[in-house]
């Protein structure tokens, strides 16, 4: 098994090969052909396995271990109408103007059915948003990283409306007004959970508590009760769908809170309870991954993200099936190479594996926030201020001295600002020091000759990051693009080289042809 030892938290990366970051380029540079014919959208599978089904209580229970049809996933962006399901491997939630999700830093994005992107405007006031779906009369649930629960107005104000009863939660649509929480798989924490405690939790439409599904699970190693029940729900109907982060299970309740199927595939990655071991004196957690979201597509069926196995700490592929959400029969699956897919699926159940980059990168310059102004002195002398990023493609990097990772980042972003010759690209650095000699011993110490604007510990209050290293890219009219908390190493710089580099193709304002390639509408 991957034993993690992060305490209290578990994330997985989206990584992006540099060779895709080339071939990302060239695609909004030449275009997709409308003329392309599509293949079927699944095959007979020739080992395929009846189900085994039984029936404990009043729940079917469901095992297929090879389905009677193989999933043929379509690289070619959707020409028609299609619904995002998973954005950099998070999970999507719908709502009625389209797929909403976070957009990794703490905002919201939603993606509507043609998939262009628009940022949802929300008065965070330093909050960071780590789920939200929709909610009454065009209001969006939200939950912060505190576990507030609150209610987004269309103006975007927050109010906040309770306290969620797990330590992190993660939330989901009911479909009727109100919303359902489940313990986050993102993060947990060590705490001893009360005997009888919900699974899950359901929120009414005016912001009170209105009822549970399921009952938490007990490990053995008591601490681990967060991580042992954590997992995403999805909702359609009368009927809730509980995937667990660490077991090899899907299970539908029905409005009563009562199991009506549970569904396995015989995975061996499966952990029947999370425990502590002690590795070179130190206690780590040995569990691994399962289901890594639910969600349900536009043809009302079933659709789960999953590990495909155990490996050396390291996973490079995803699986994805396809279930029958009435009775839990397991329809159709497909292994995927990326850990953190994009992917969309139209009415006719045709699945789309899509480049998040270029959804992001197709955002109408128009449509992007302005990033928070500045006048700010120099470590060399003198001062900057907003107006220099007029024009430019801008890579703002904030640091400190003192912050581990920036040591290793800033030389790779140093060497990325002297790899691009184009004279629209400038590359500037925020230091959040307080002392500026500390600041300076960091500059002197590698040598860099960039320029360092000196925030002396005030930056956090106005641009509300949520952790050093910060990199931001600012187009030519000081509108922010794209954003990356910490560093992630090879595969990020890659990944921000891609994005600066499809943005300088657009030209002056978007001016050129390319501001219409609008994510695979060729």
């Amino acid at each position: 098994m991957n034993r993690f030892k992060e305490r209290g938290r578990t994330q997985v990366r989206p990584a992006l090969p540099p060779a895709l970051g080339v071939a990302l380029v060239a695609v909004l540079a030449a275009g997709c052909s409308d003329g392309t014919e599509r293949g079927p959208i699944a095959e007979a599978n020739p080992g395929a396995v009846p189900p085994i089904v039984e029936t404990l209580g009043s729940a079917r229970h469901v095992i297929t271990t090879a389905p009677g049809e193989r999933l043929l996933v379509d690289t070619i962006p959707p020409r028609g109408g299609a619904t995002l399901l998973w954005f950099a491997g998070r999970p999507t939630q719908q709502t009625p103007d389209g797929a909403l999700v976070t957009d990794g830093s703490g905002g919201l994005i939603r993606f509507d059915p043609d998939l262009k992107v628009r940022r949802v405007p929300l008065v965070l006031e330093g909050r960071e948003i780590v789920s939200a779906t929709g909610g009454p009369d065009g209001t969006l649930w939200v939950v912060d990283l505190n576990g507030d629960v609150l209610l987004a107005r269309p103006n975007g104000e927050l109010e906040p409306q309770l306290k969620s009863p797990f330590n992190y939660s993660e939330i989901g649509a009911d479909g009727r007004g109100g919303a359902w929480l489940v313990r986050s798989p993102v993060r947990f924490a060590y705490a001893i959970e009360k005997p009888g405690a919900p699974l899950l939790a359901r929120i009414g439409p005016d912001g009170s508590r209105a009822g549970t599904a399921g009952l938490a699970r007990l490990p053995e190693h008591i601490l681990l009760a967060d991580l042992d029940n954590a997992g995403r729900v999805a909702a359609r109907g009368d009927t809730l769908y509980y995937a667990p982060f660490i077991r090899d299970q899907i299970v539908a309740f029905t409005a009563a809170g009562d199991t009506a199927w549970i569904a396995s595939r015989a995975l061996p990655q499966s952990t029947t309870e999370p425990r502590f071991e002690l590795q070179d004196g130190k206690a780590v957690i040995d569990y691994h991954p399962v289901n890594l979201g639910i969600t349900i597509g536009p043809d009302d069926r079933l659709y789960v993200l999953s590990t495909t196995g155990f490996n050396d700490g390291e996973t490079f592929e995803t699986r994805l099936d396809v279930f029958n959400r009435t009775d839990g029969t397991l329809l159709r699956t497909a292994t995927l190479p990326t850990i953190s897919p994009t992917l969309a699926v139209d009415p006719t159940g045709r699945v789309y594996l899509l480049d998040d980059l270029r959804l992001l990168t197709g955002l109408a310059p128009a449509d992007r926030e302005a990033f928070a102004p500045f006048d700010l002195e120099r470590l060399t002398g003198g001062r900057m201020n907003s107006d220099h990023l007029r024009g430019s493609v801008t890579l703002i990097n904030f640091w400190a001295s003192w912050c581990a990772p920036c040591r290793e980042e800033m030389p790779a972003l140093d060497s990325l600002r002297t790899a691009i010759a184009d004279p629209a690209f400038q590359f500037i650095t925020m230091n959040e020091d307080v002392k500026v000699s500390d600041a300076q011993a960091f500059i002197d110490e590698f040598g860099f000759d960039f320029p360092v604007l000196l925030g002396k510990g005030d930056l956090k209050a106005t641009y509300h990051y949520f952790g050093l290293p910060y990199t931001v890219l600012v187009d030519r009219d000081g509108k922010l693009i794209q954003q990356w908390i910490g560093y992630a190493g090879p595969d990020q710089l890659a990944r921000i080289r891609t994005v600066i580099d499809a943005e300088l193709l657009r030209g002056p304002s978007g001016g050129d042809s390319h501001q219409e390639m609008d994510h695979g509408a060729h």
